[in-house]
Parts: C-alpha cells; structure tokens; sequence
C-alpha cells in the first residue's frame, strides 16, 4: 500500500485522517475483503506516526464493522455491510442494495396467538382476537443479519400455517394466494441494543448496537393487516435513503 498524504499541521487529528484513508481504500475497492490491513508498526513506519494513533485508526474500522482483528495474524478487511433501503417494497430482497446472492430465511416460530393489549392497539383488533405470529431469521450470503417477527390478524389469512412459509417470500404468499392489496406502510427505526436472546441469534455479542425498525402496513381498505418488529444487527448493516428534489430544501 502507498502512503497517502496527511496533513499534520491541519486541525483534523491525525488518527482521524489515517481512518478515513484506510475507509476510502475499503470503499473503493482498492482493499477487498479478506485482505490484510497495514499492521500497526507498519502504518507506524509509512507515516512517520506514532503507535497509538496507528492503533485508534484500526480500531475504528473494527468498531465499525469493515475490519475485524485475528489474533496473531493481523486485521482484515471484512465483507460488505448488507445495505438496507428504508424506501424500499416490502420483499426483503429488495431491500438489499448491491449484493450477488439471495437472501433466505429461516422460520423461527409460526403459530397463532391471543393478541396482547399492545398488539391489538397496533393493529386496531380487540385484546386477545387470533393473531399470527411469524418469526423469522434472516441470513444474506450465511451471515444471520436480522430477526423479523410479524403480527398479522388470522382473519385475513385463513389456513396459512398450512402453507410451506420457510423458503417462500411471505408477501408473495399473501399477494398470491389470498389477492391481498397492500396499500402503504409507514416504518420508525432506532438505535437499540441487542438483548442476549437477538445476540445469540444474530452471532453478535449481548447489548451489542443494533437497529429496531417497527413497521405497520396498512390494505387498500385502511385496515392494519402486519405489525412488523425487525431486530438488524448494526456491526453488518446500513441503510440508504434517497431523497428527490421537493425534499432537498
């Protein structure tokens, strides 16, 4: 790797310019996954730098996902963050921005329940009517990147546990076998952290960042027909929003 410029007199601290060399090098595909990171005495030699600064710029990129450490090998540049697209439809593969391979899924539980009094609220049913429940892994290229668990009122979908729900896309099911019109959903995502149940799940450590978005999804009628609660873990994801024109002000 060739030393790029660093401007020690600039007010930027250096350990911040050497991070975001070694991103724009992640980025633009000059270091590809699996590669092998400049150790620290070798960044320490390249640029004249010192040996903290050379390890707080690693451990950013370890912090945020792009690189992770072996021990007694060195640090590597990690695949790909999965990219999310808030604006996208509801077909999880779709959602996946830039990636070669399919998403799959597996189905954690699929059963009906009695709708508590939160469930019920958000889907405008009664306290304890029958609701699905249908909890999925999903995983993109092996790797487990978020745990979906949808609410849906049985009423709307009638005998579907009868239905093969692990390989197939769900709204595909729904559109298909029982001509439901999705009309719009509305989505609020936040920072949370991973309890030990999502993090044994997800491969990722208890309390860990993650993402929560909570989804409602409404029919032609105006009726709620899904609450959706999506755990994704944050080390592996991102997310992408595109605005146009009316919303640049």
């Amino acid at each position: 790797m060739k030393a790029k410029e660093i401007d020690k007199k600039s007010f930027v601290p250096i350990y911040y310019q050497l991070q975001e060399l070694l991103v724009g090098l992640i980025e633009s595909g000059e270091l590809n996954p699996g590669d092998k990171l400049p150790s620290e005495n070798e960044l320490v030699t390249l640029y004249k730098i010192s040996r903290n600064t050379a390890q707080k710029a690693l451990r950013a990129l370890v912090d945020w996902g792009l690189a992770q450490r072996i021990q007694g090998k060195g640090t590597f540049v990690c695949n790909k963050s999965v990219t999310f697209s808030i604006t996208a439809s509801l077909s999880m593969t779709s959602e996946i921005i830039g990636l070669n391979k399919e998403p799959y899924s597996k189905m954690l539980q699929a059963k009906i329940i009695g709708a508590t009094l939160d469930i019920a609220r958000k889907l405008g049913i009664e306290k304890d009517d029958p609701v699905y429940i249908l909890q999925r892994l999903r995983f993109v290229d092996k790797m487990p990147v978020m745990i979906q668990t949808s609410y849906i009122p049985v009423k709307f979908l009638p005998g579907l546990l009868n239905k093969n729900l692990e390989d197939a896309s769900l709204f595909g099911i729904f559109m298909r076998d029982y001509n439901i019109g999705i009309n719009n959903a509305s989505e609020v995502m936040r920072a949370v952290s991973a309890t030990q149940f999502e993090g044994e799940m997800l491969g990722i450590a208890e309390h860990s960042p993650a993402f929560l978005l909570q989804r409602l999804t409404y029919l032609k009628s105006g009726e709620v027909f899904e609450y959706a609660k999506t755990i994704v873990r944050g080390d592996k994801s991102k997310f992408f929003v595109e605005l146009n024109h009316r919303e640049l002000k």
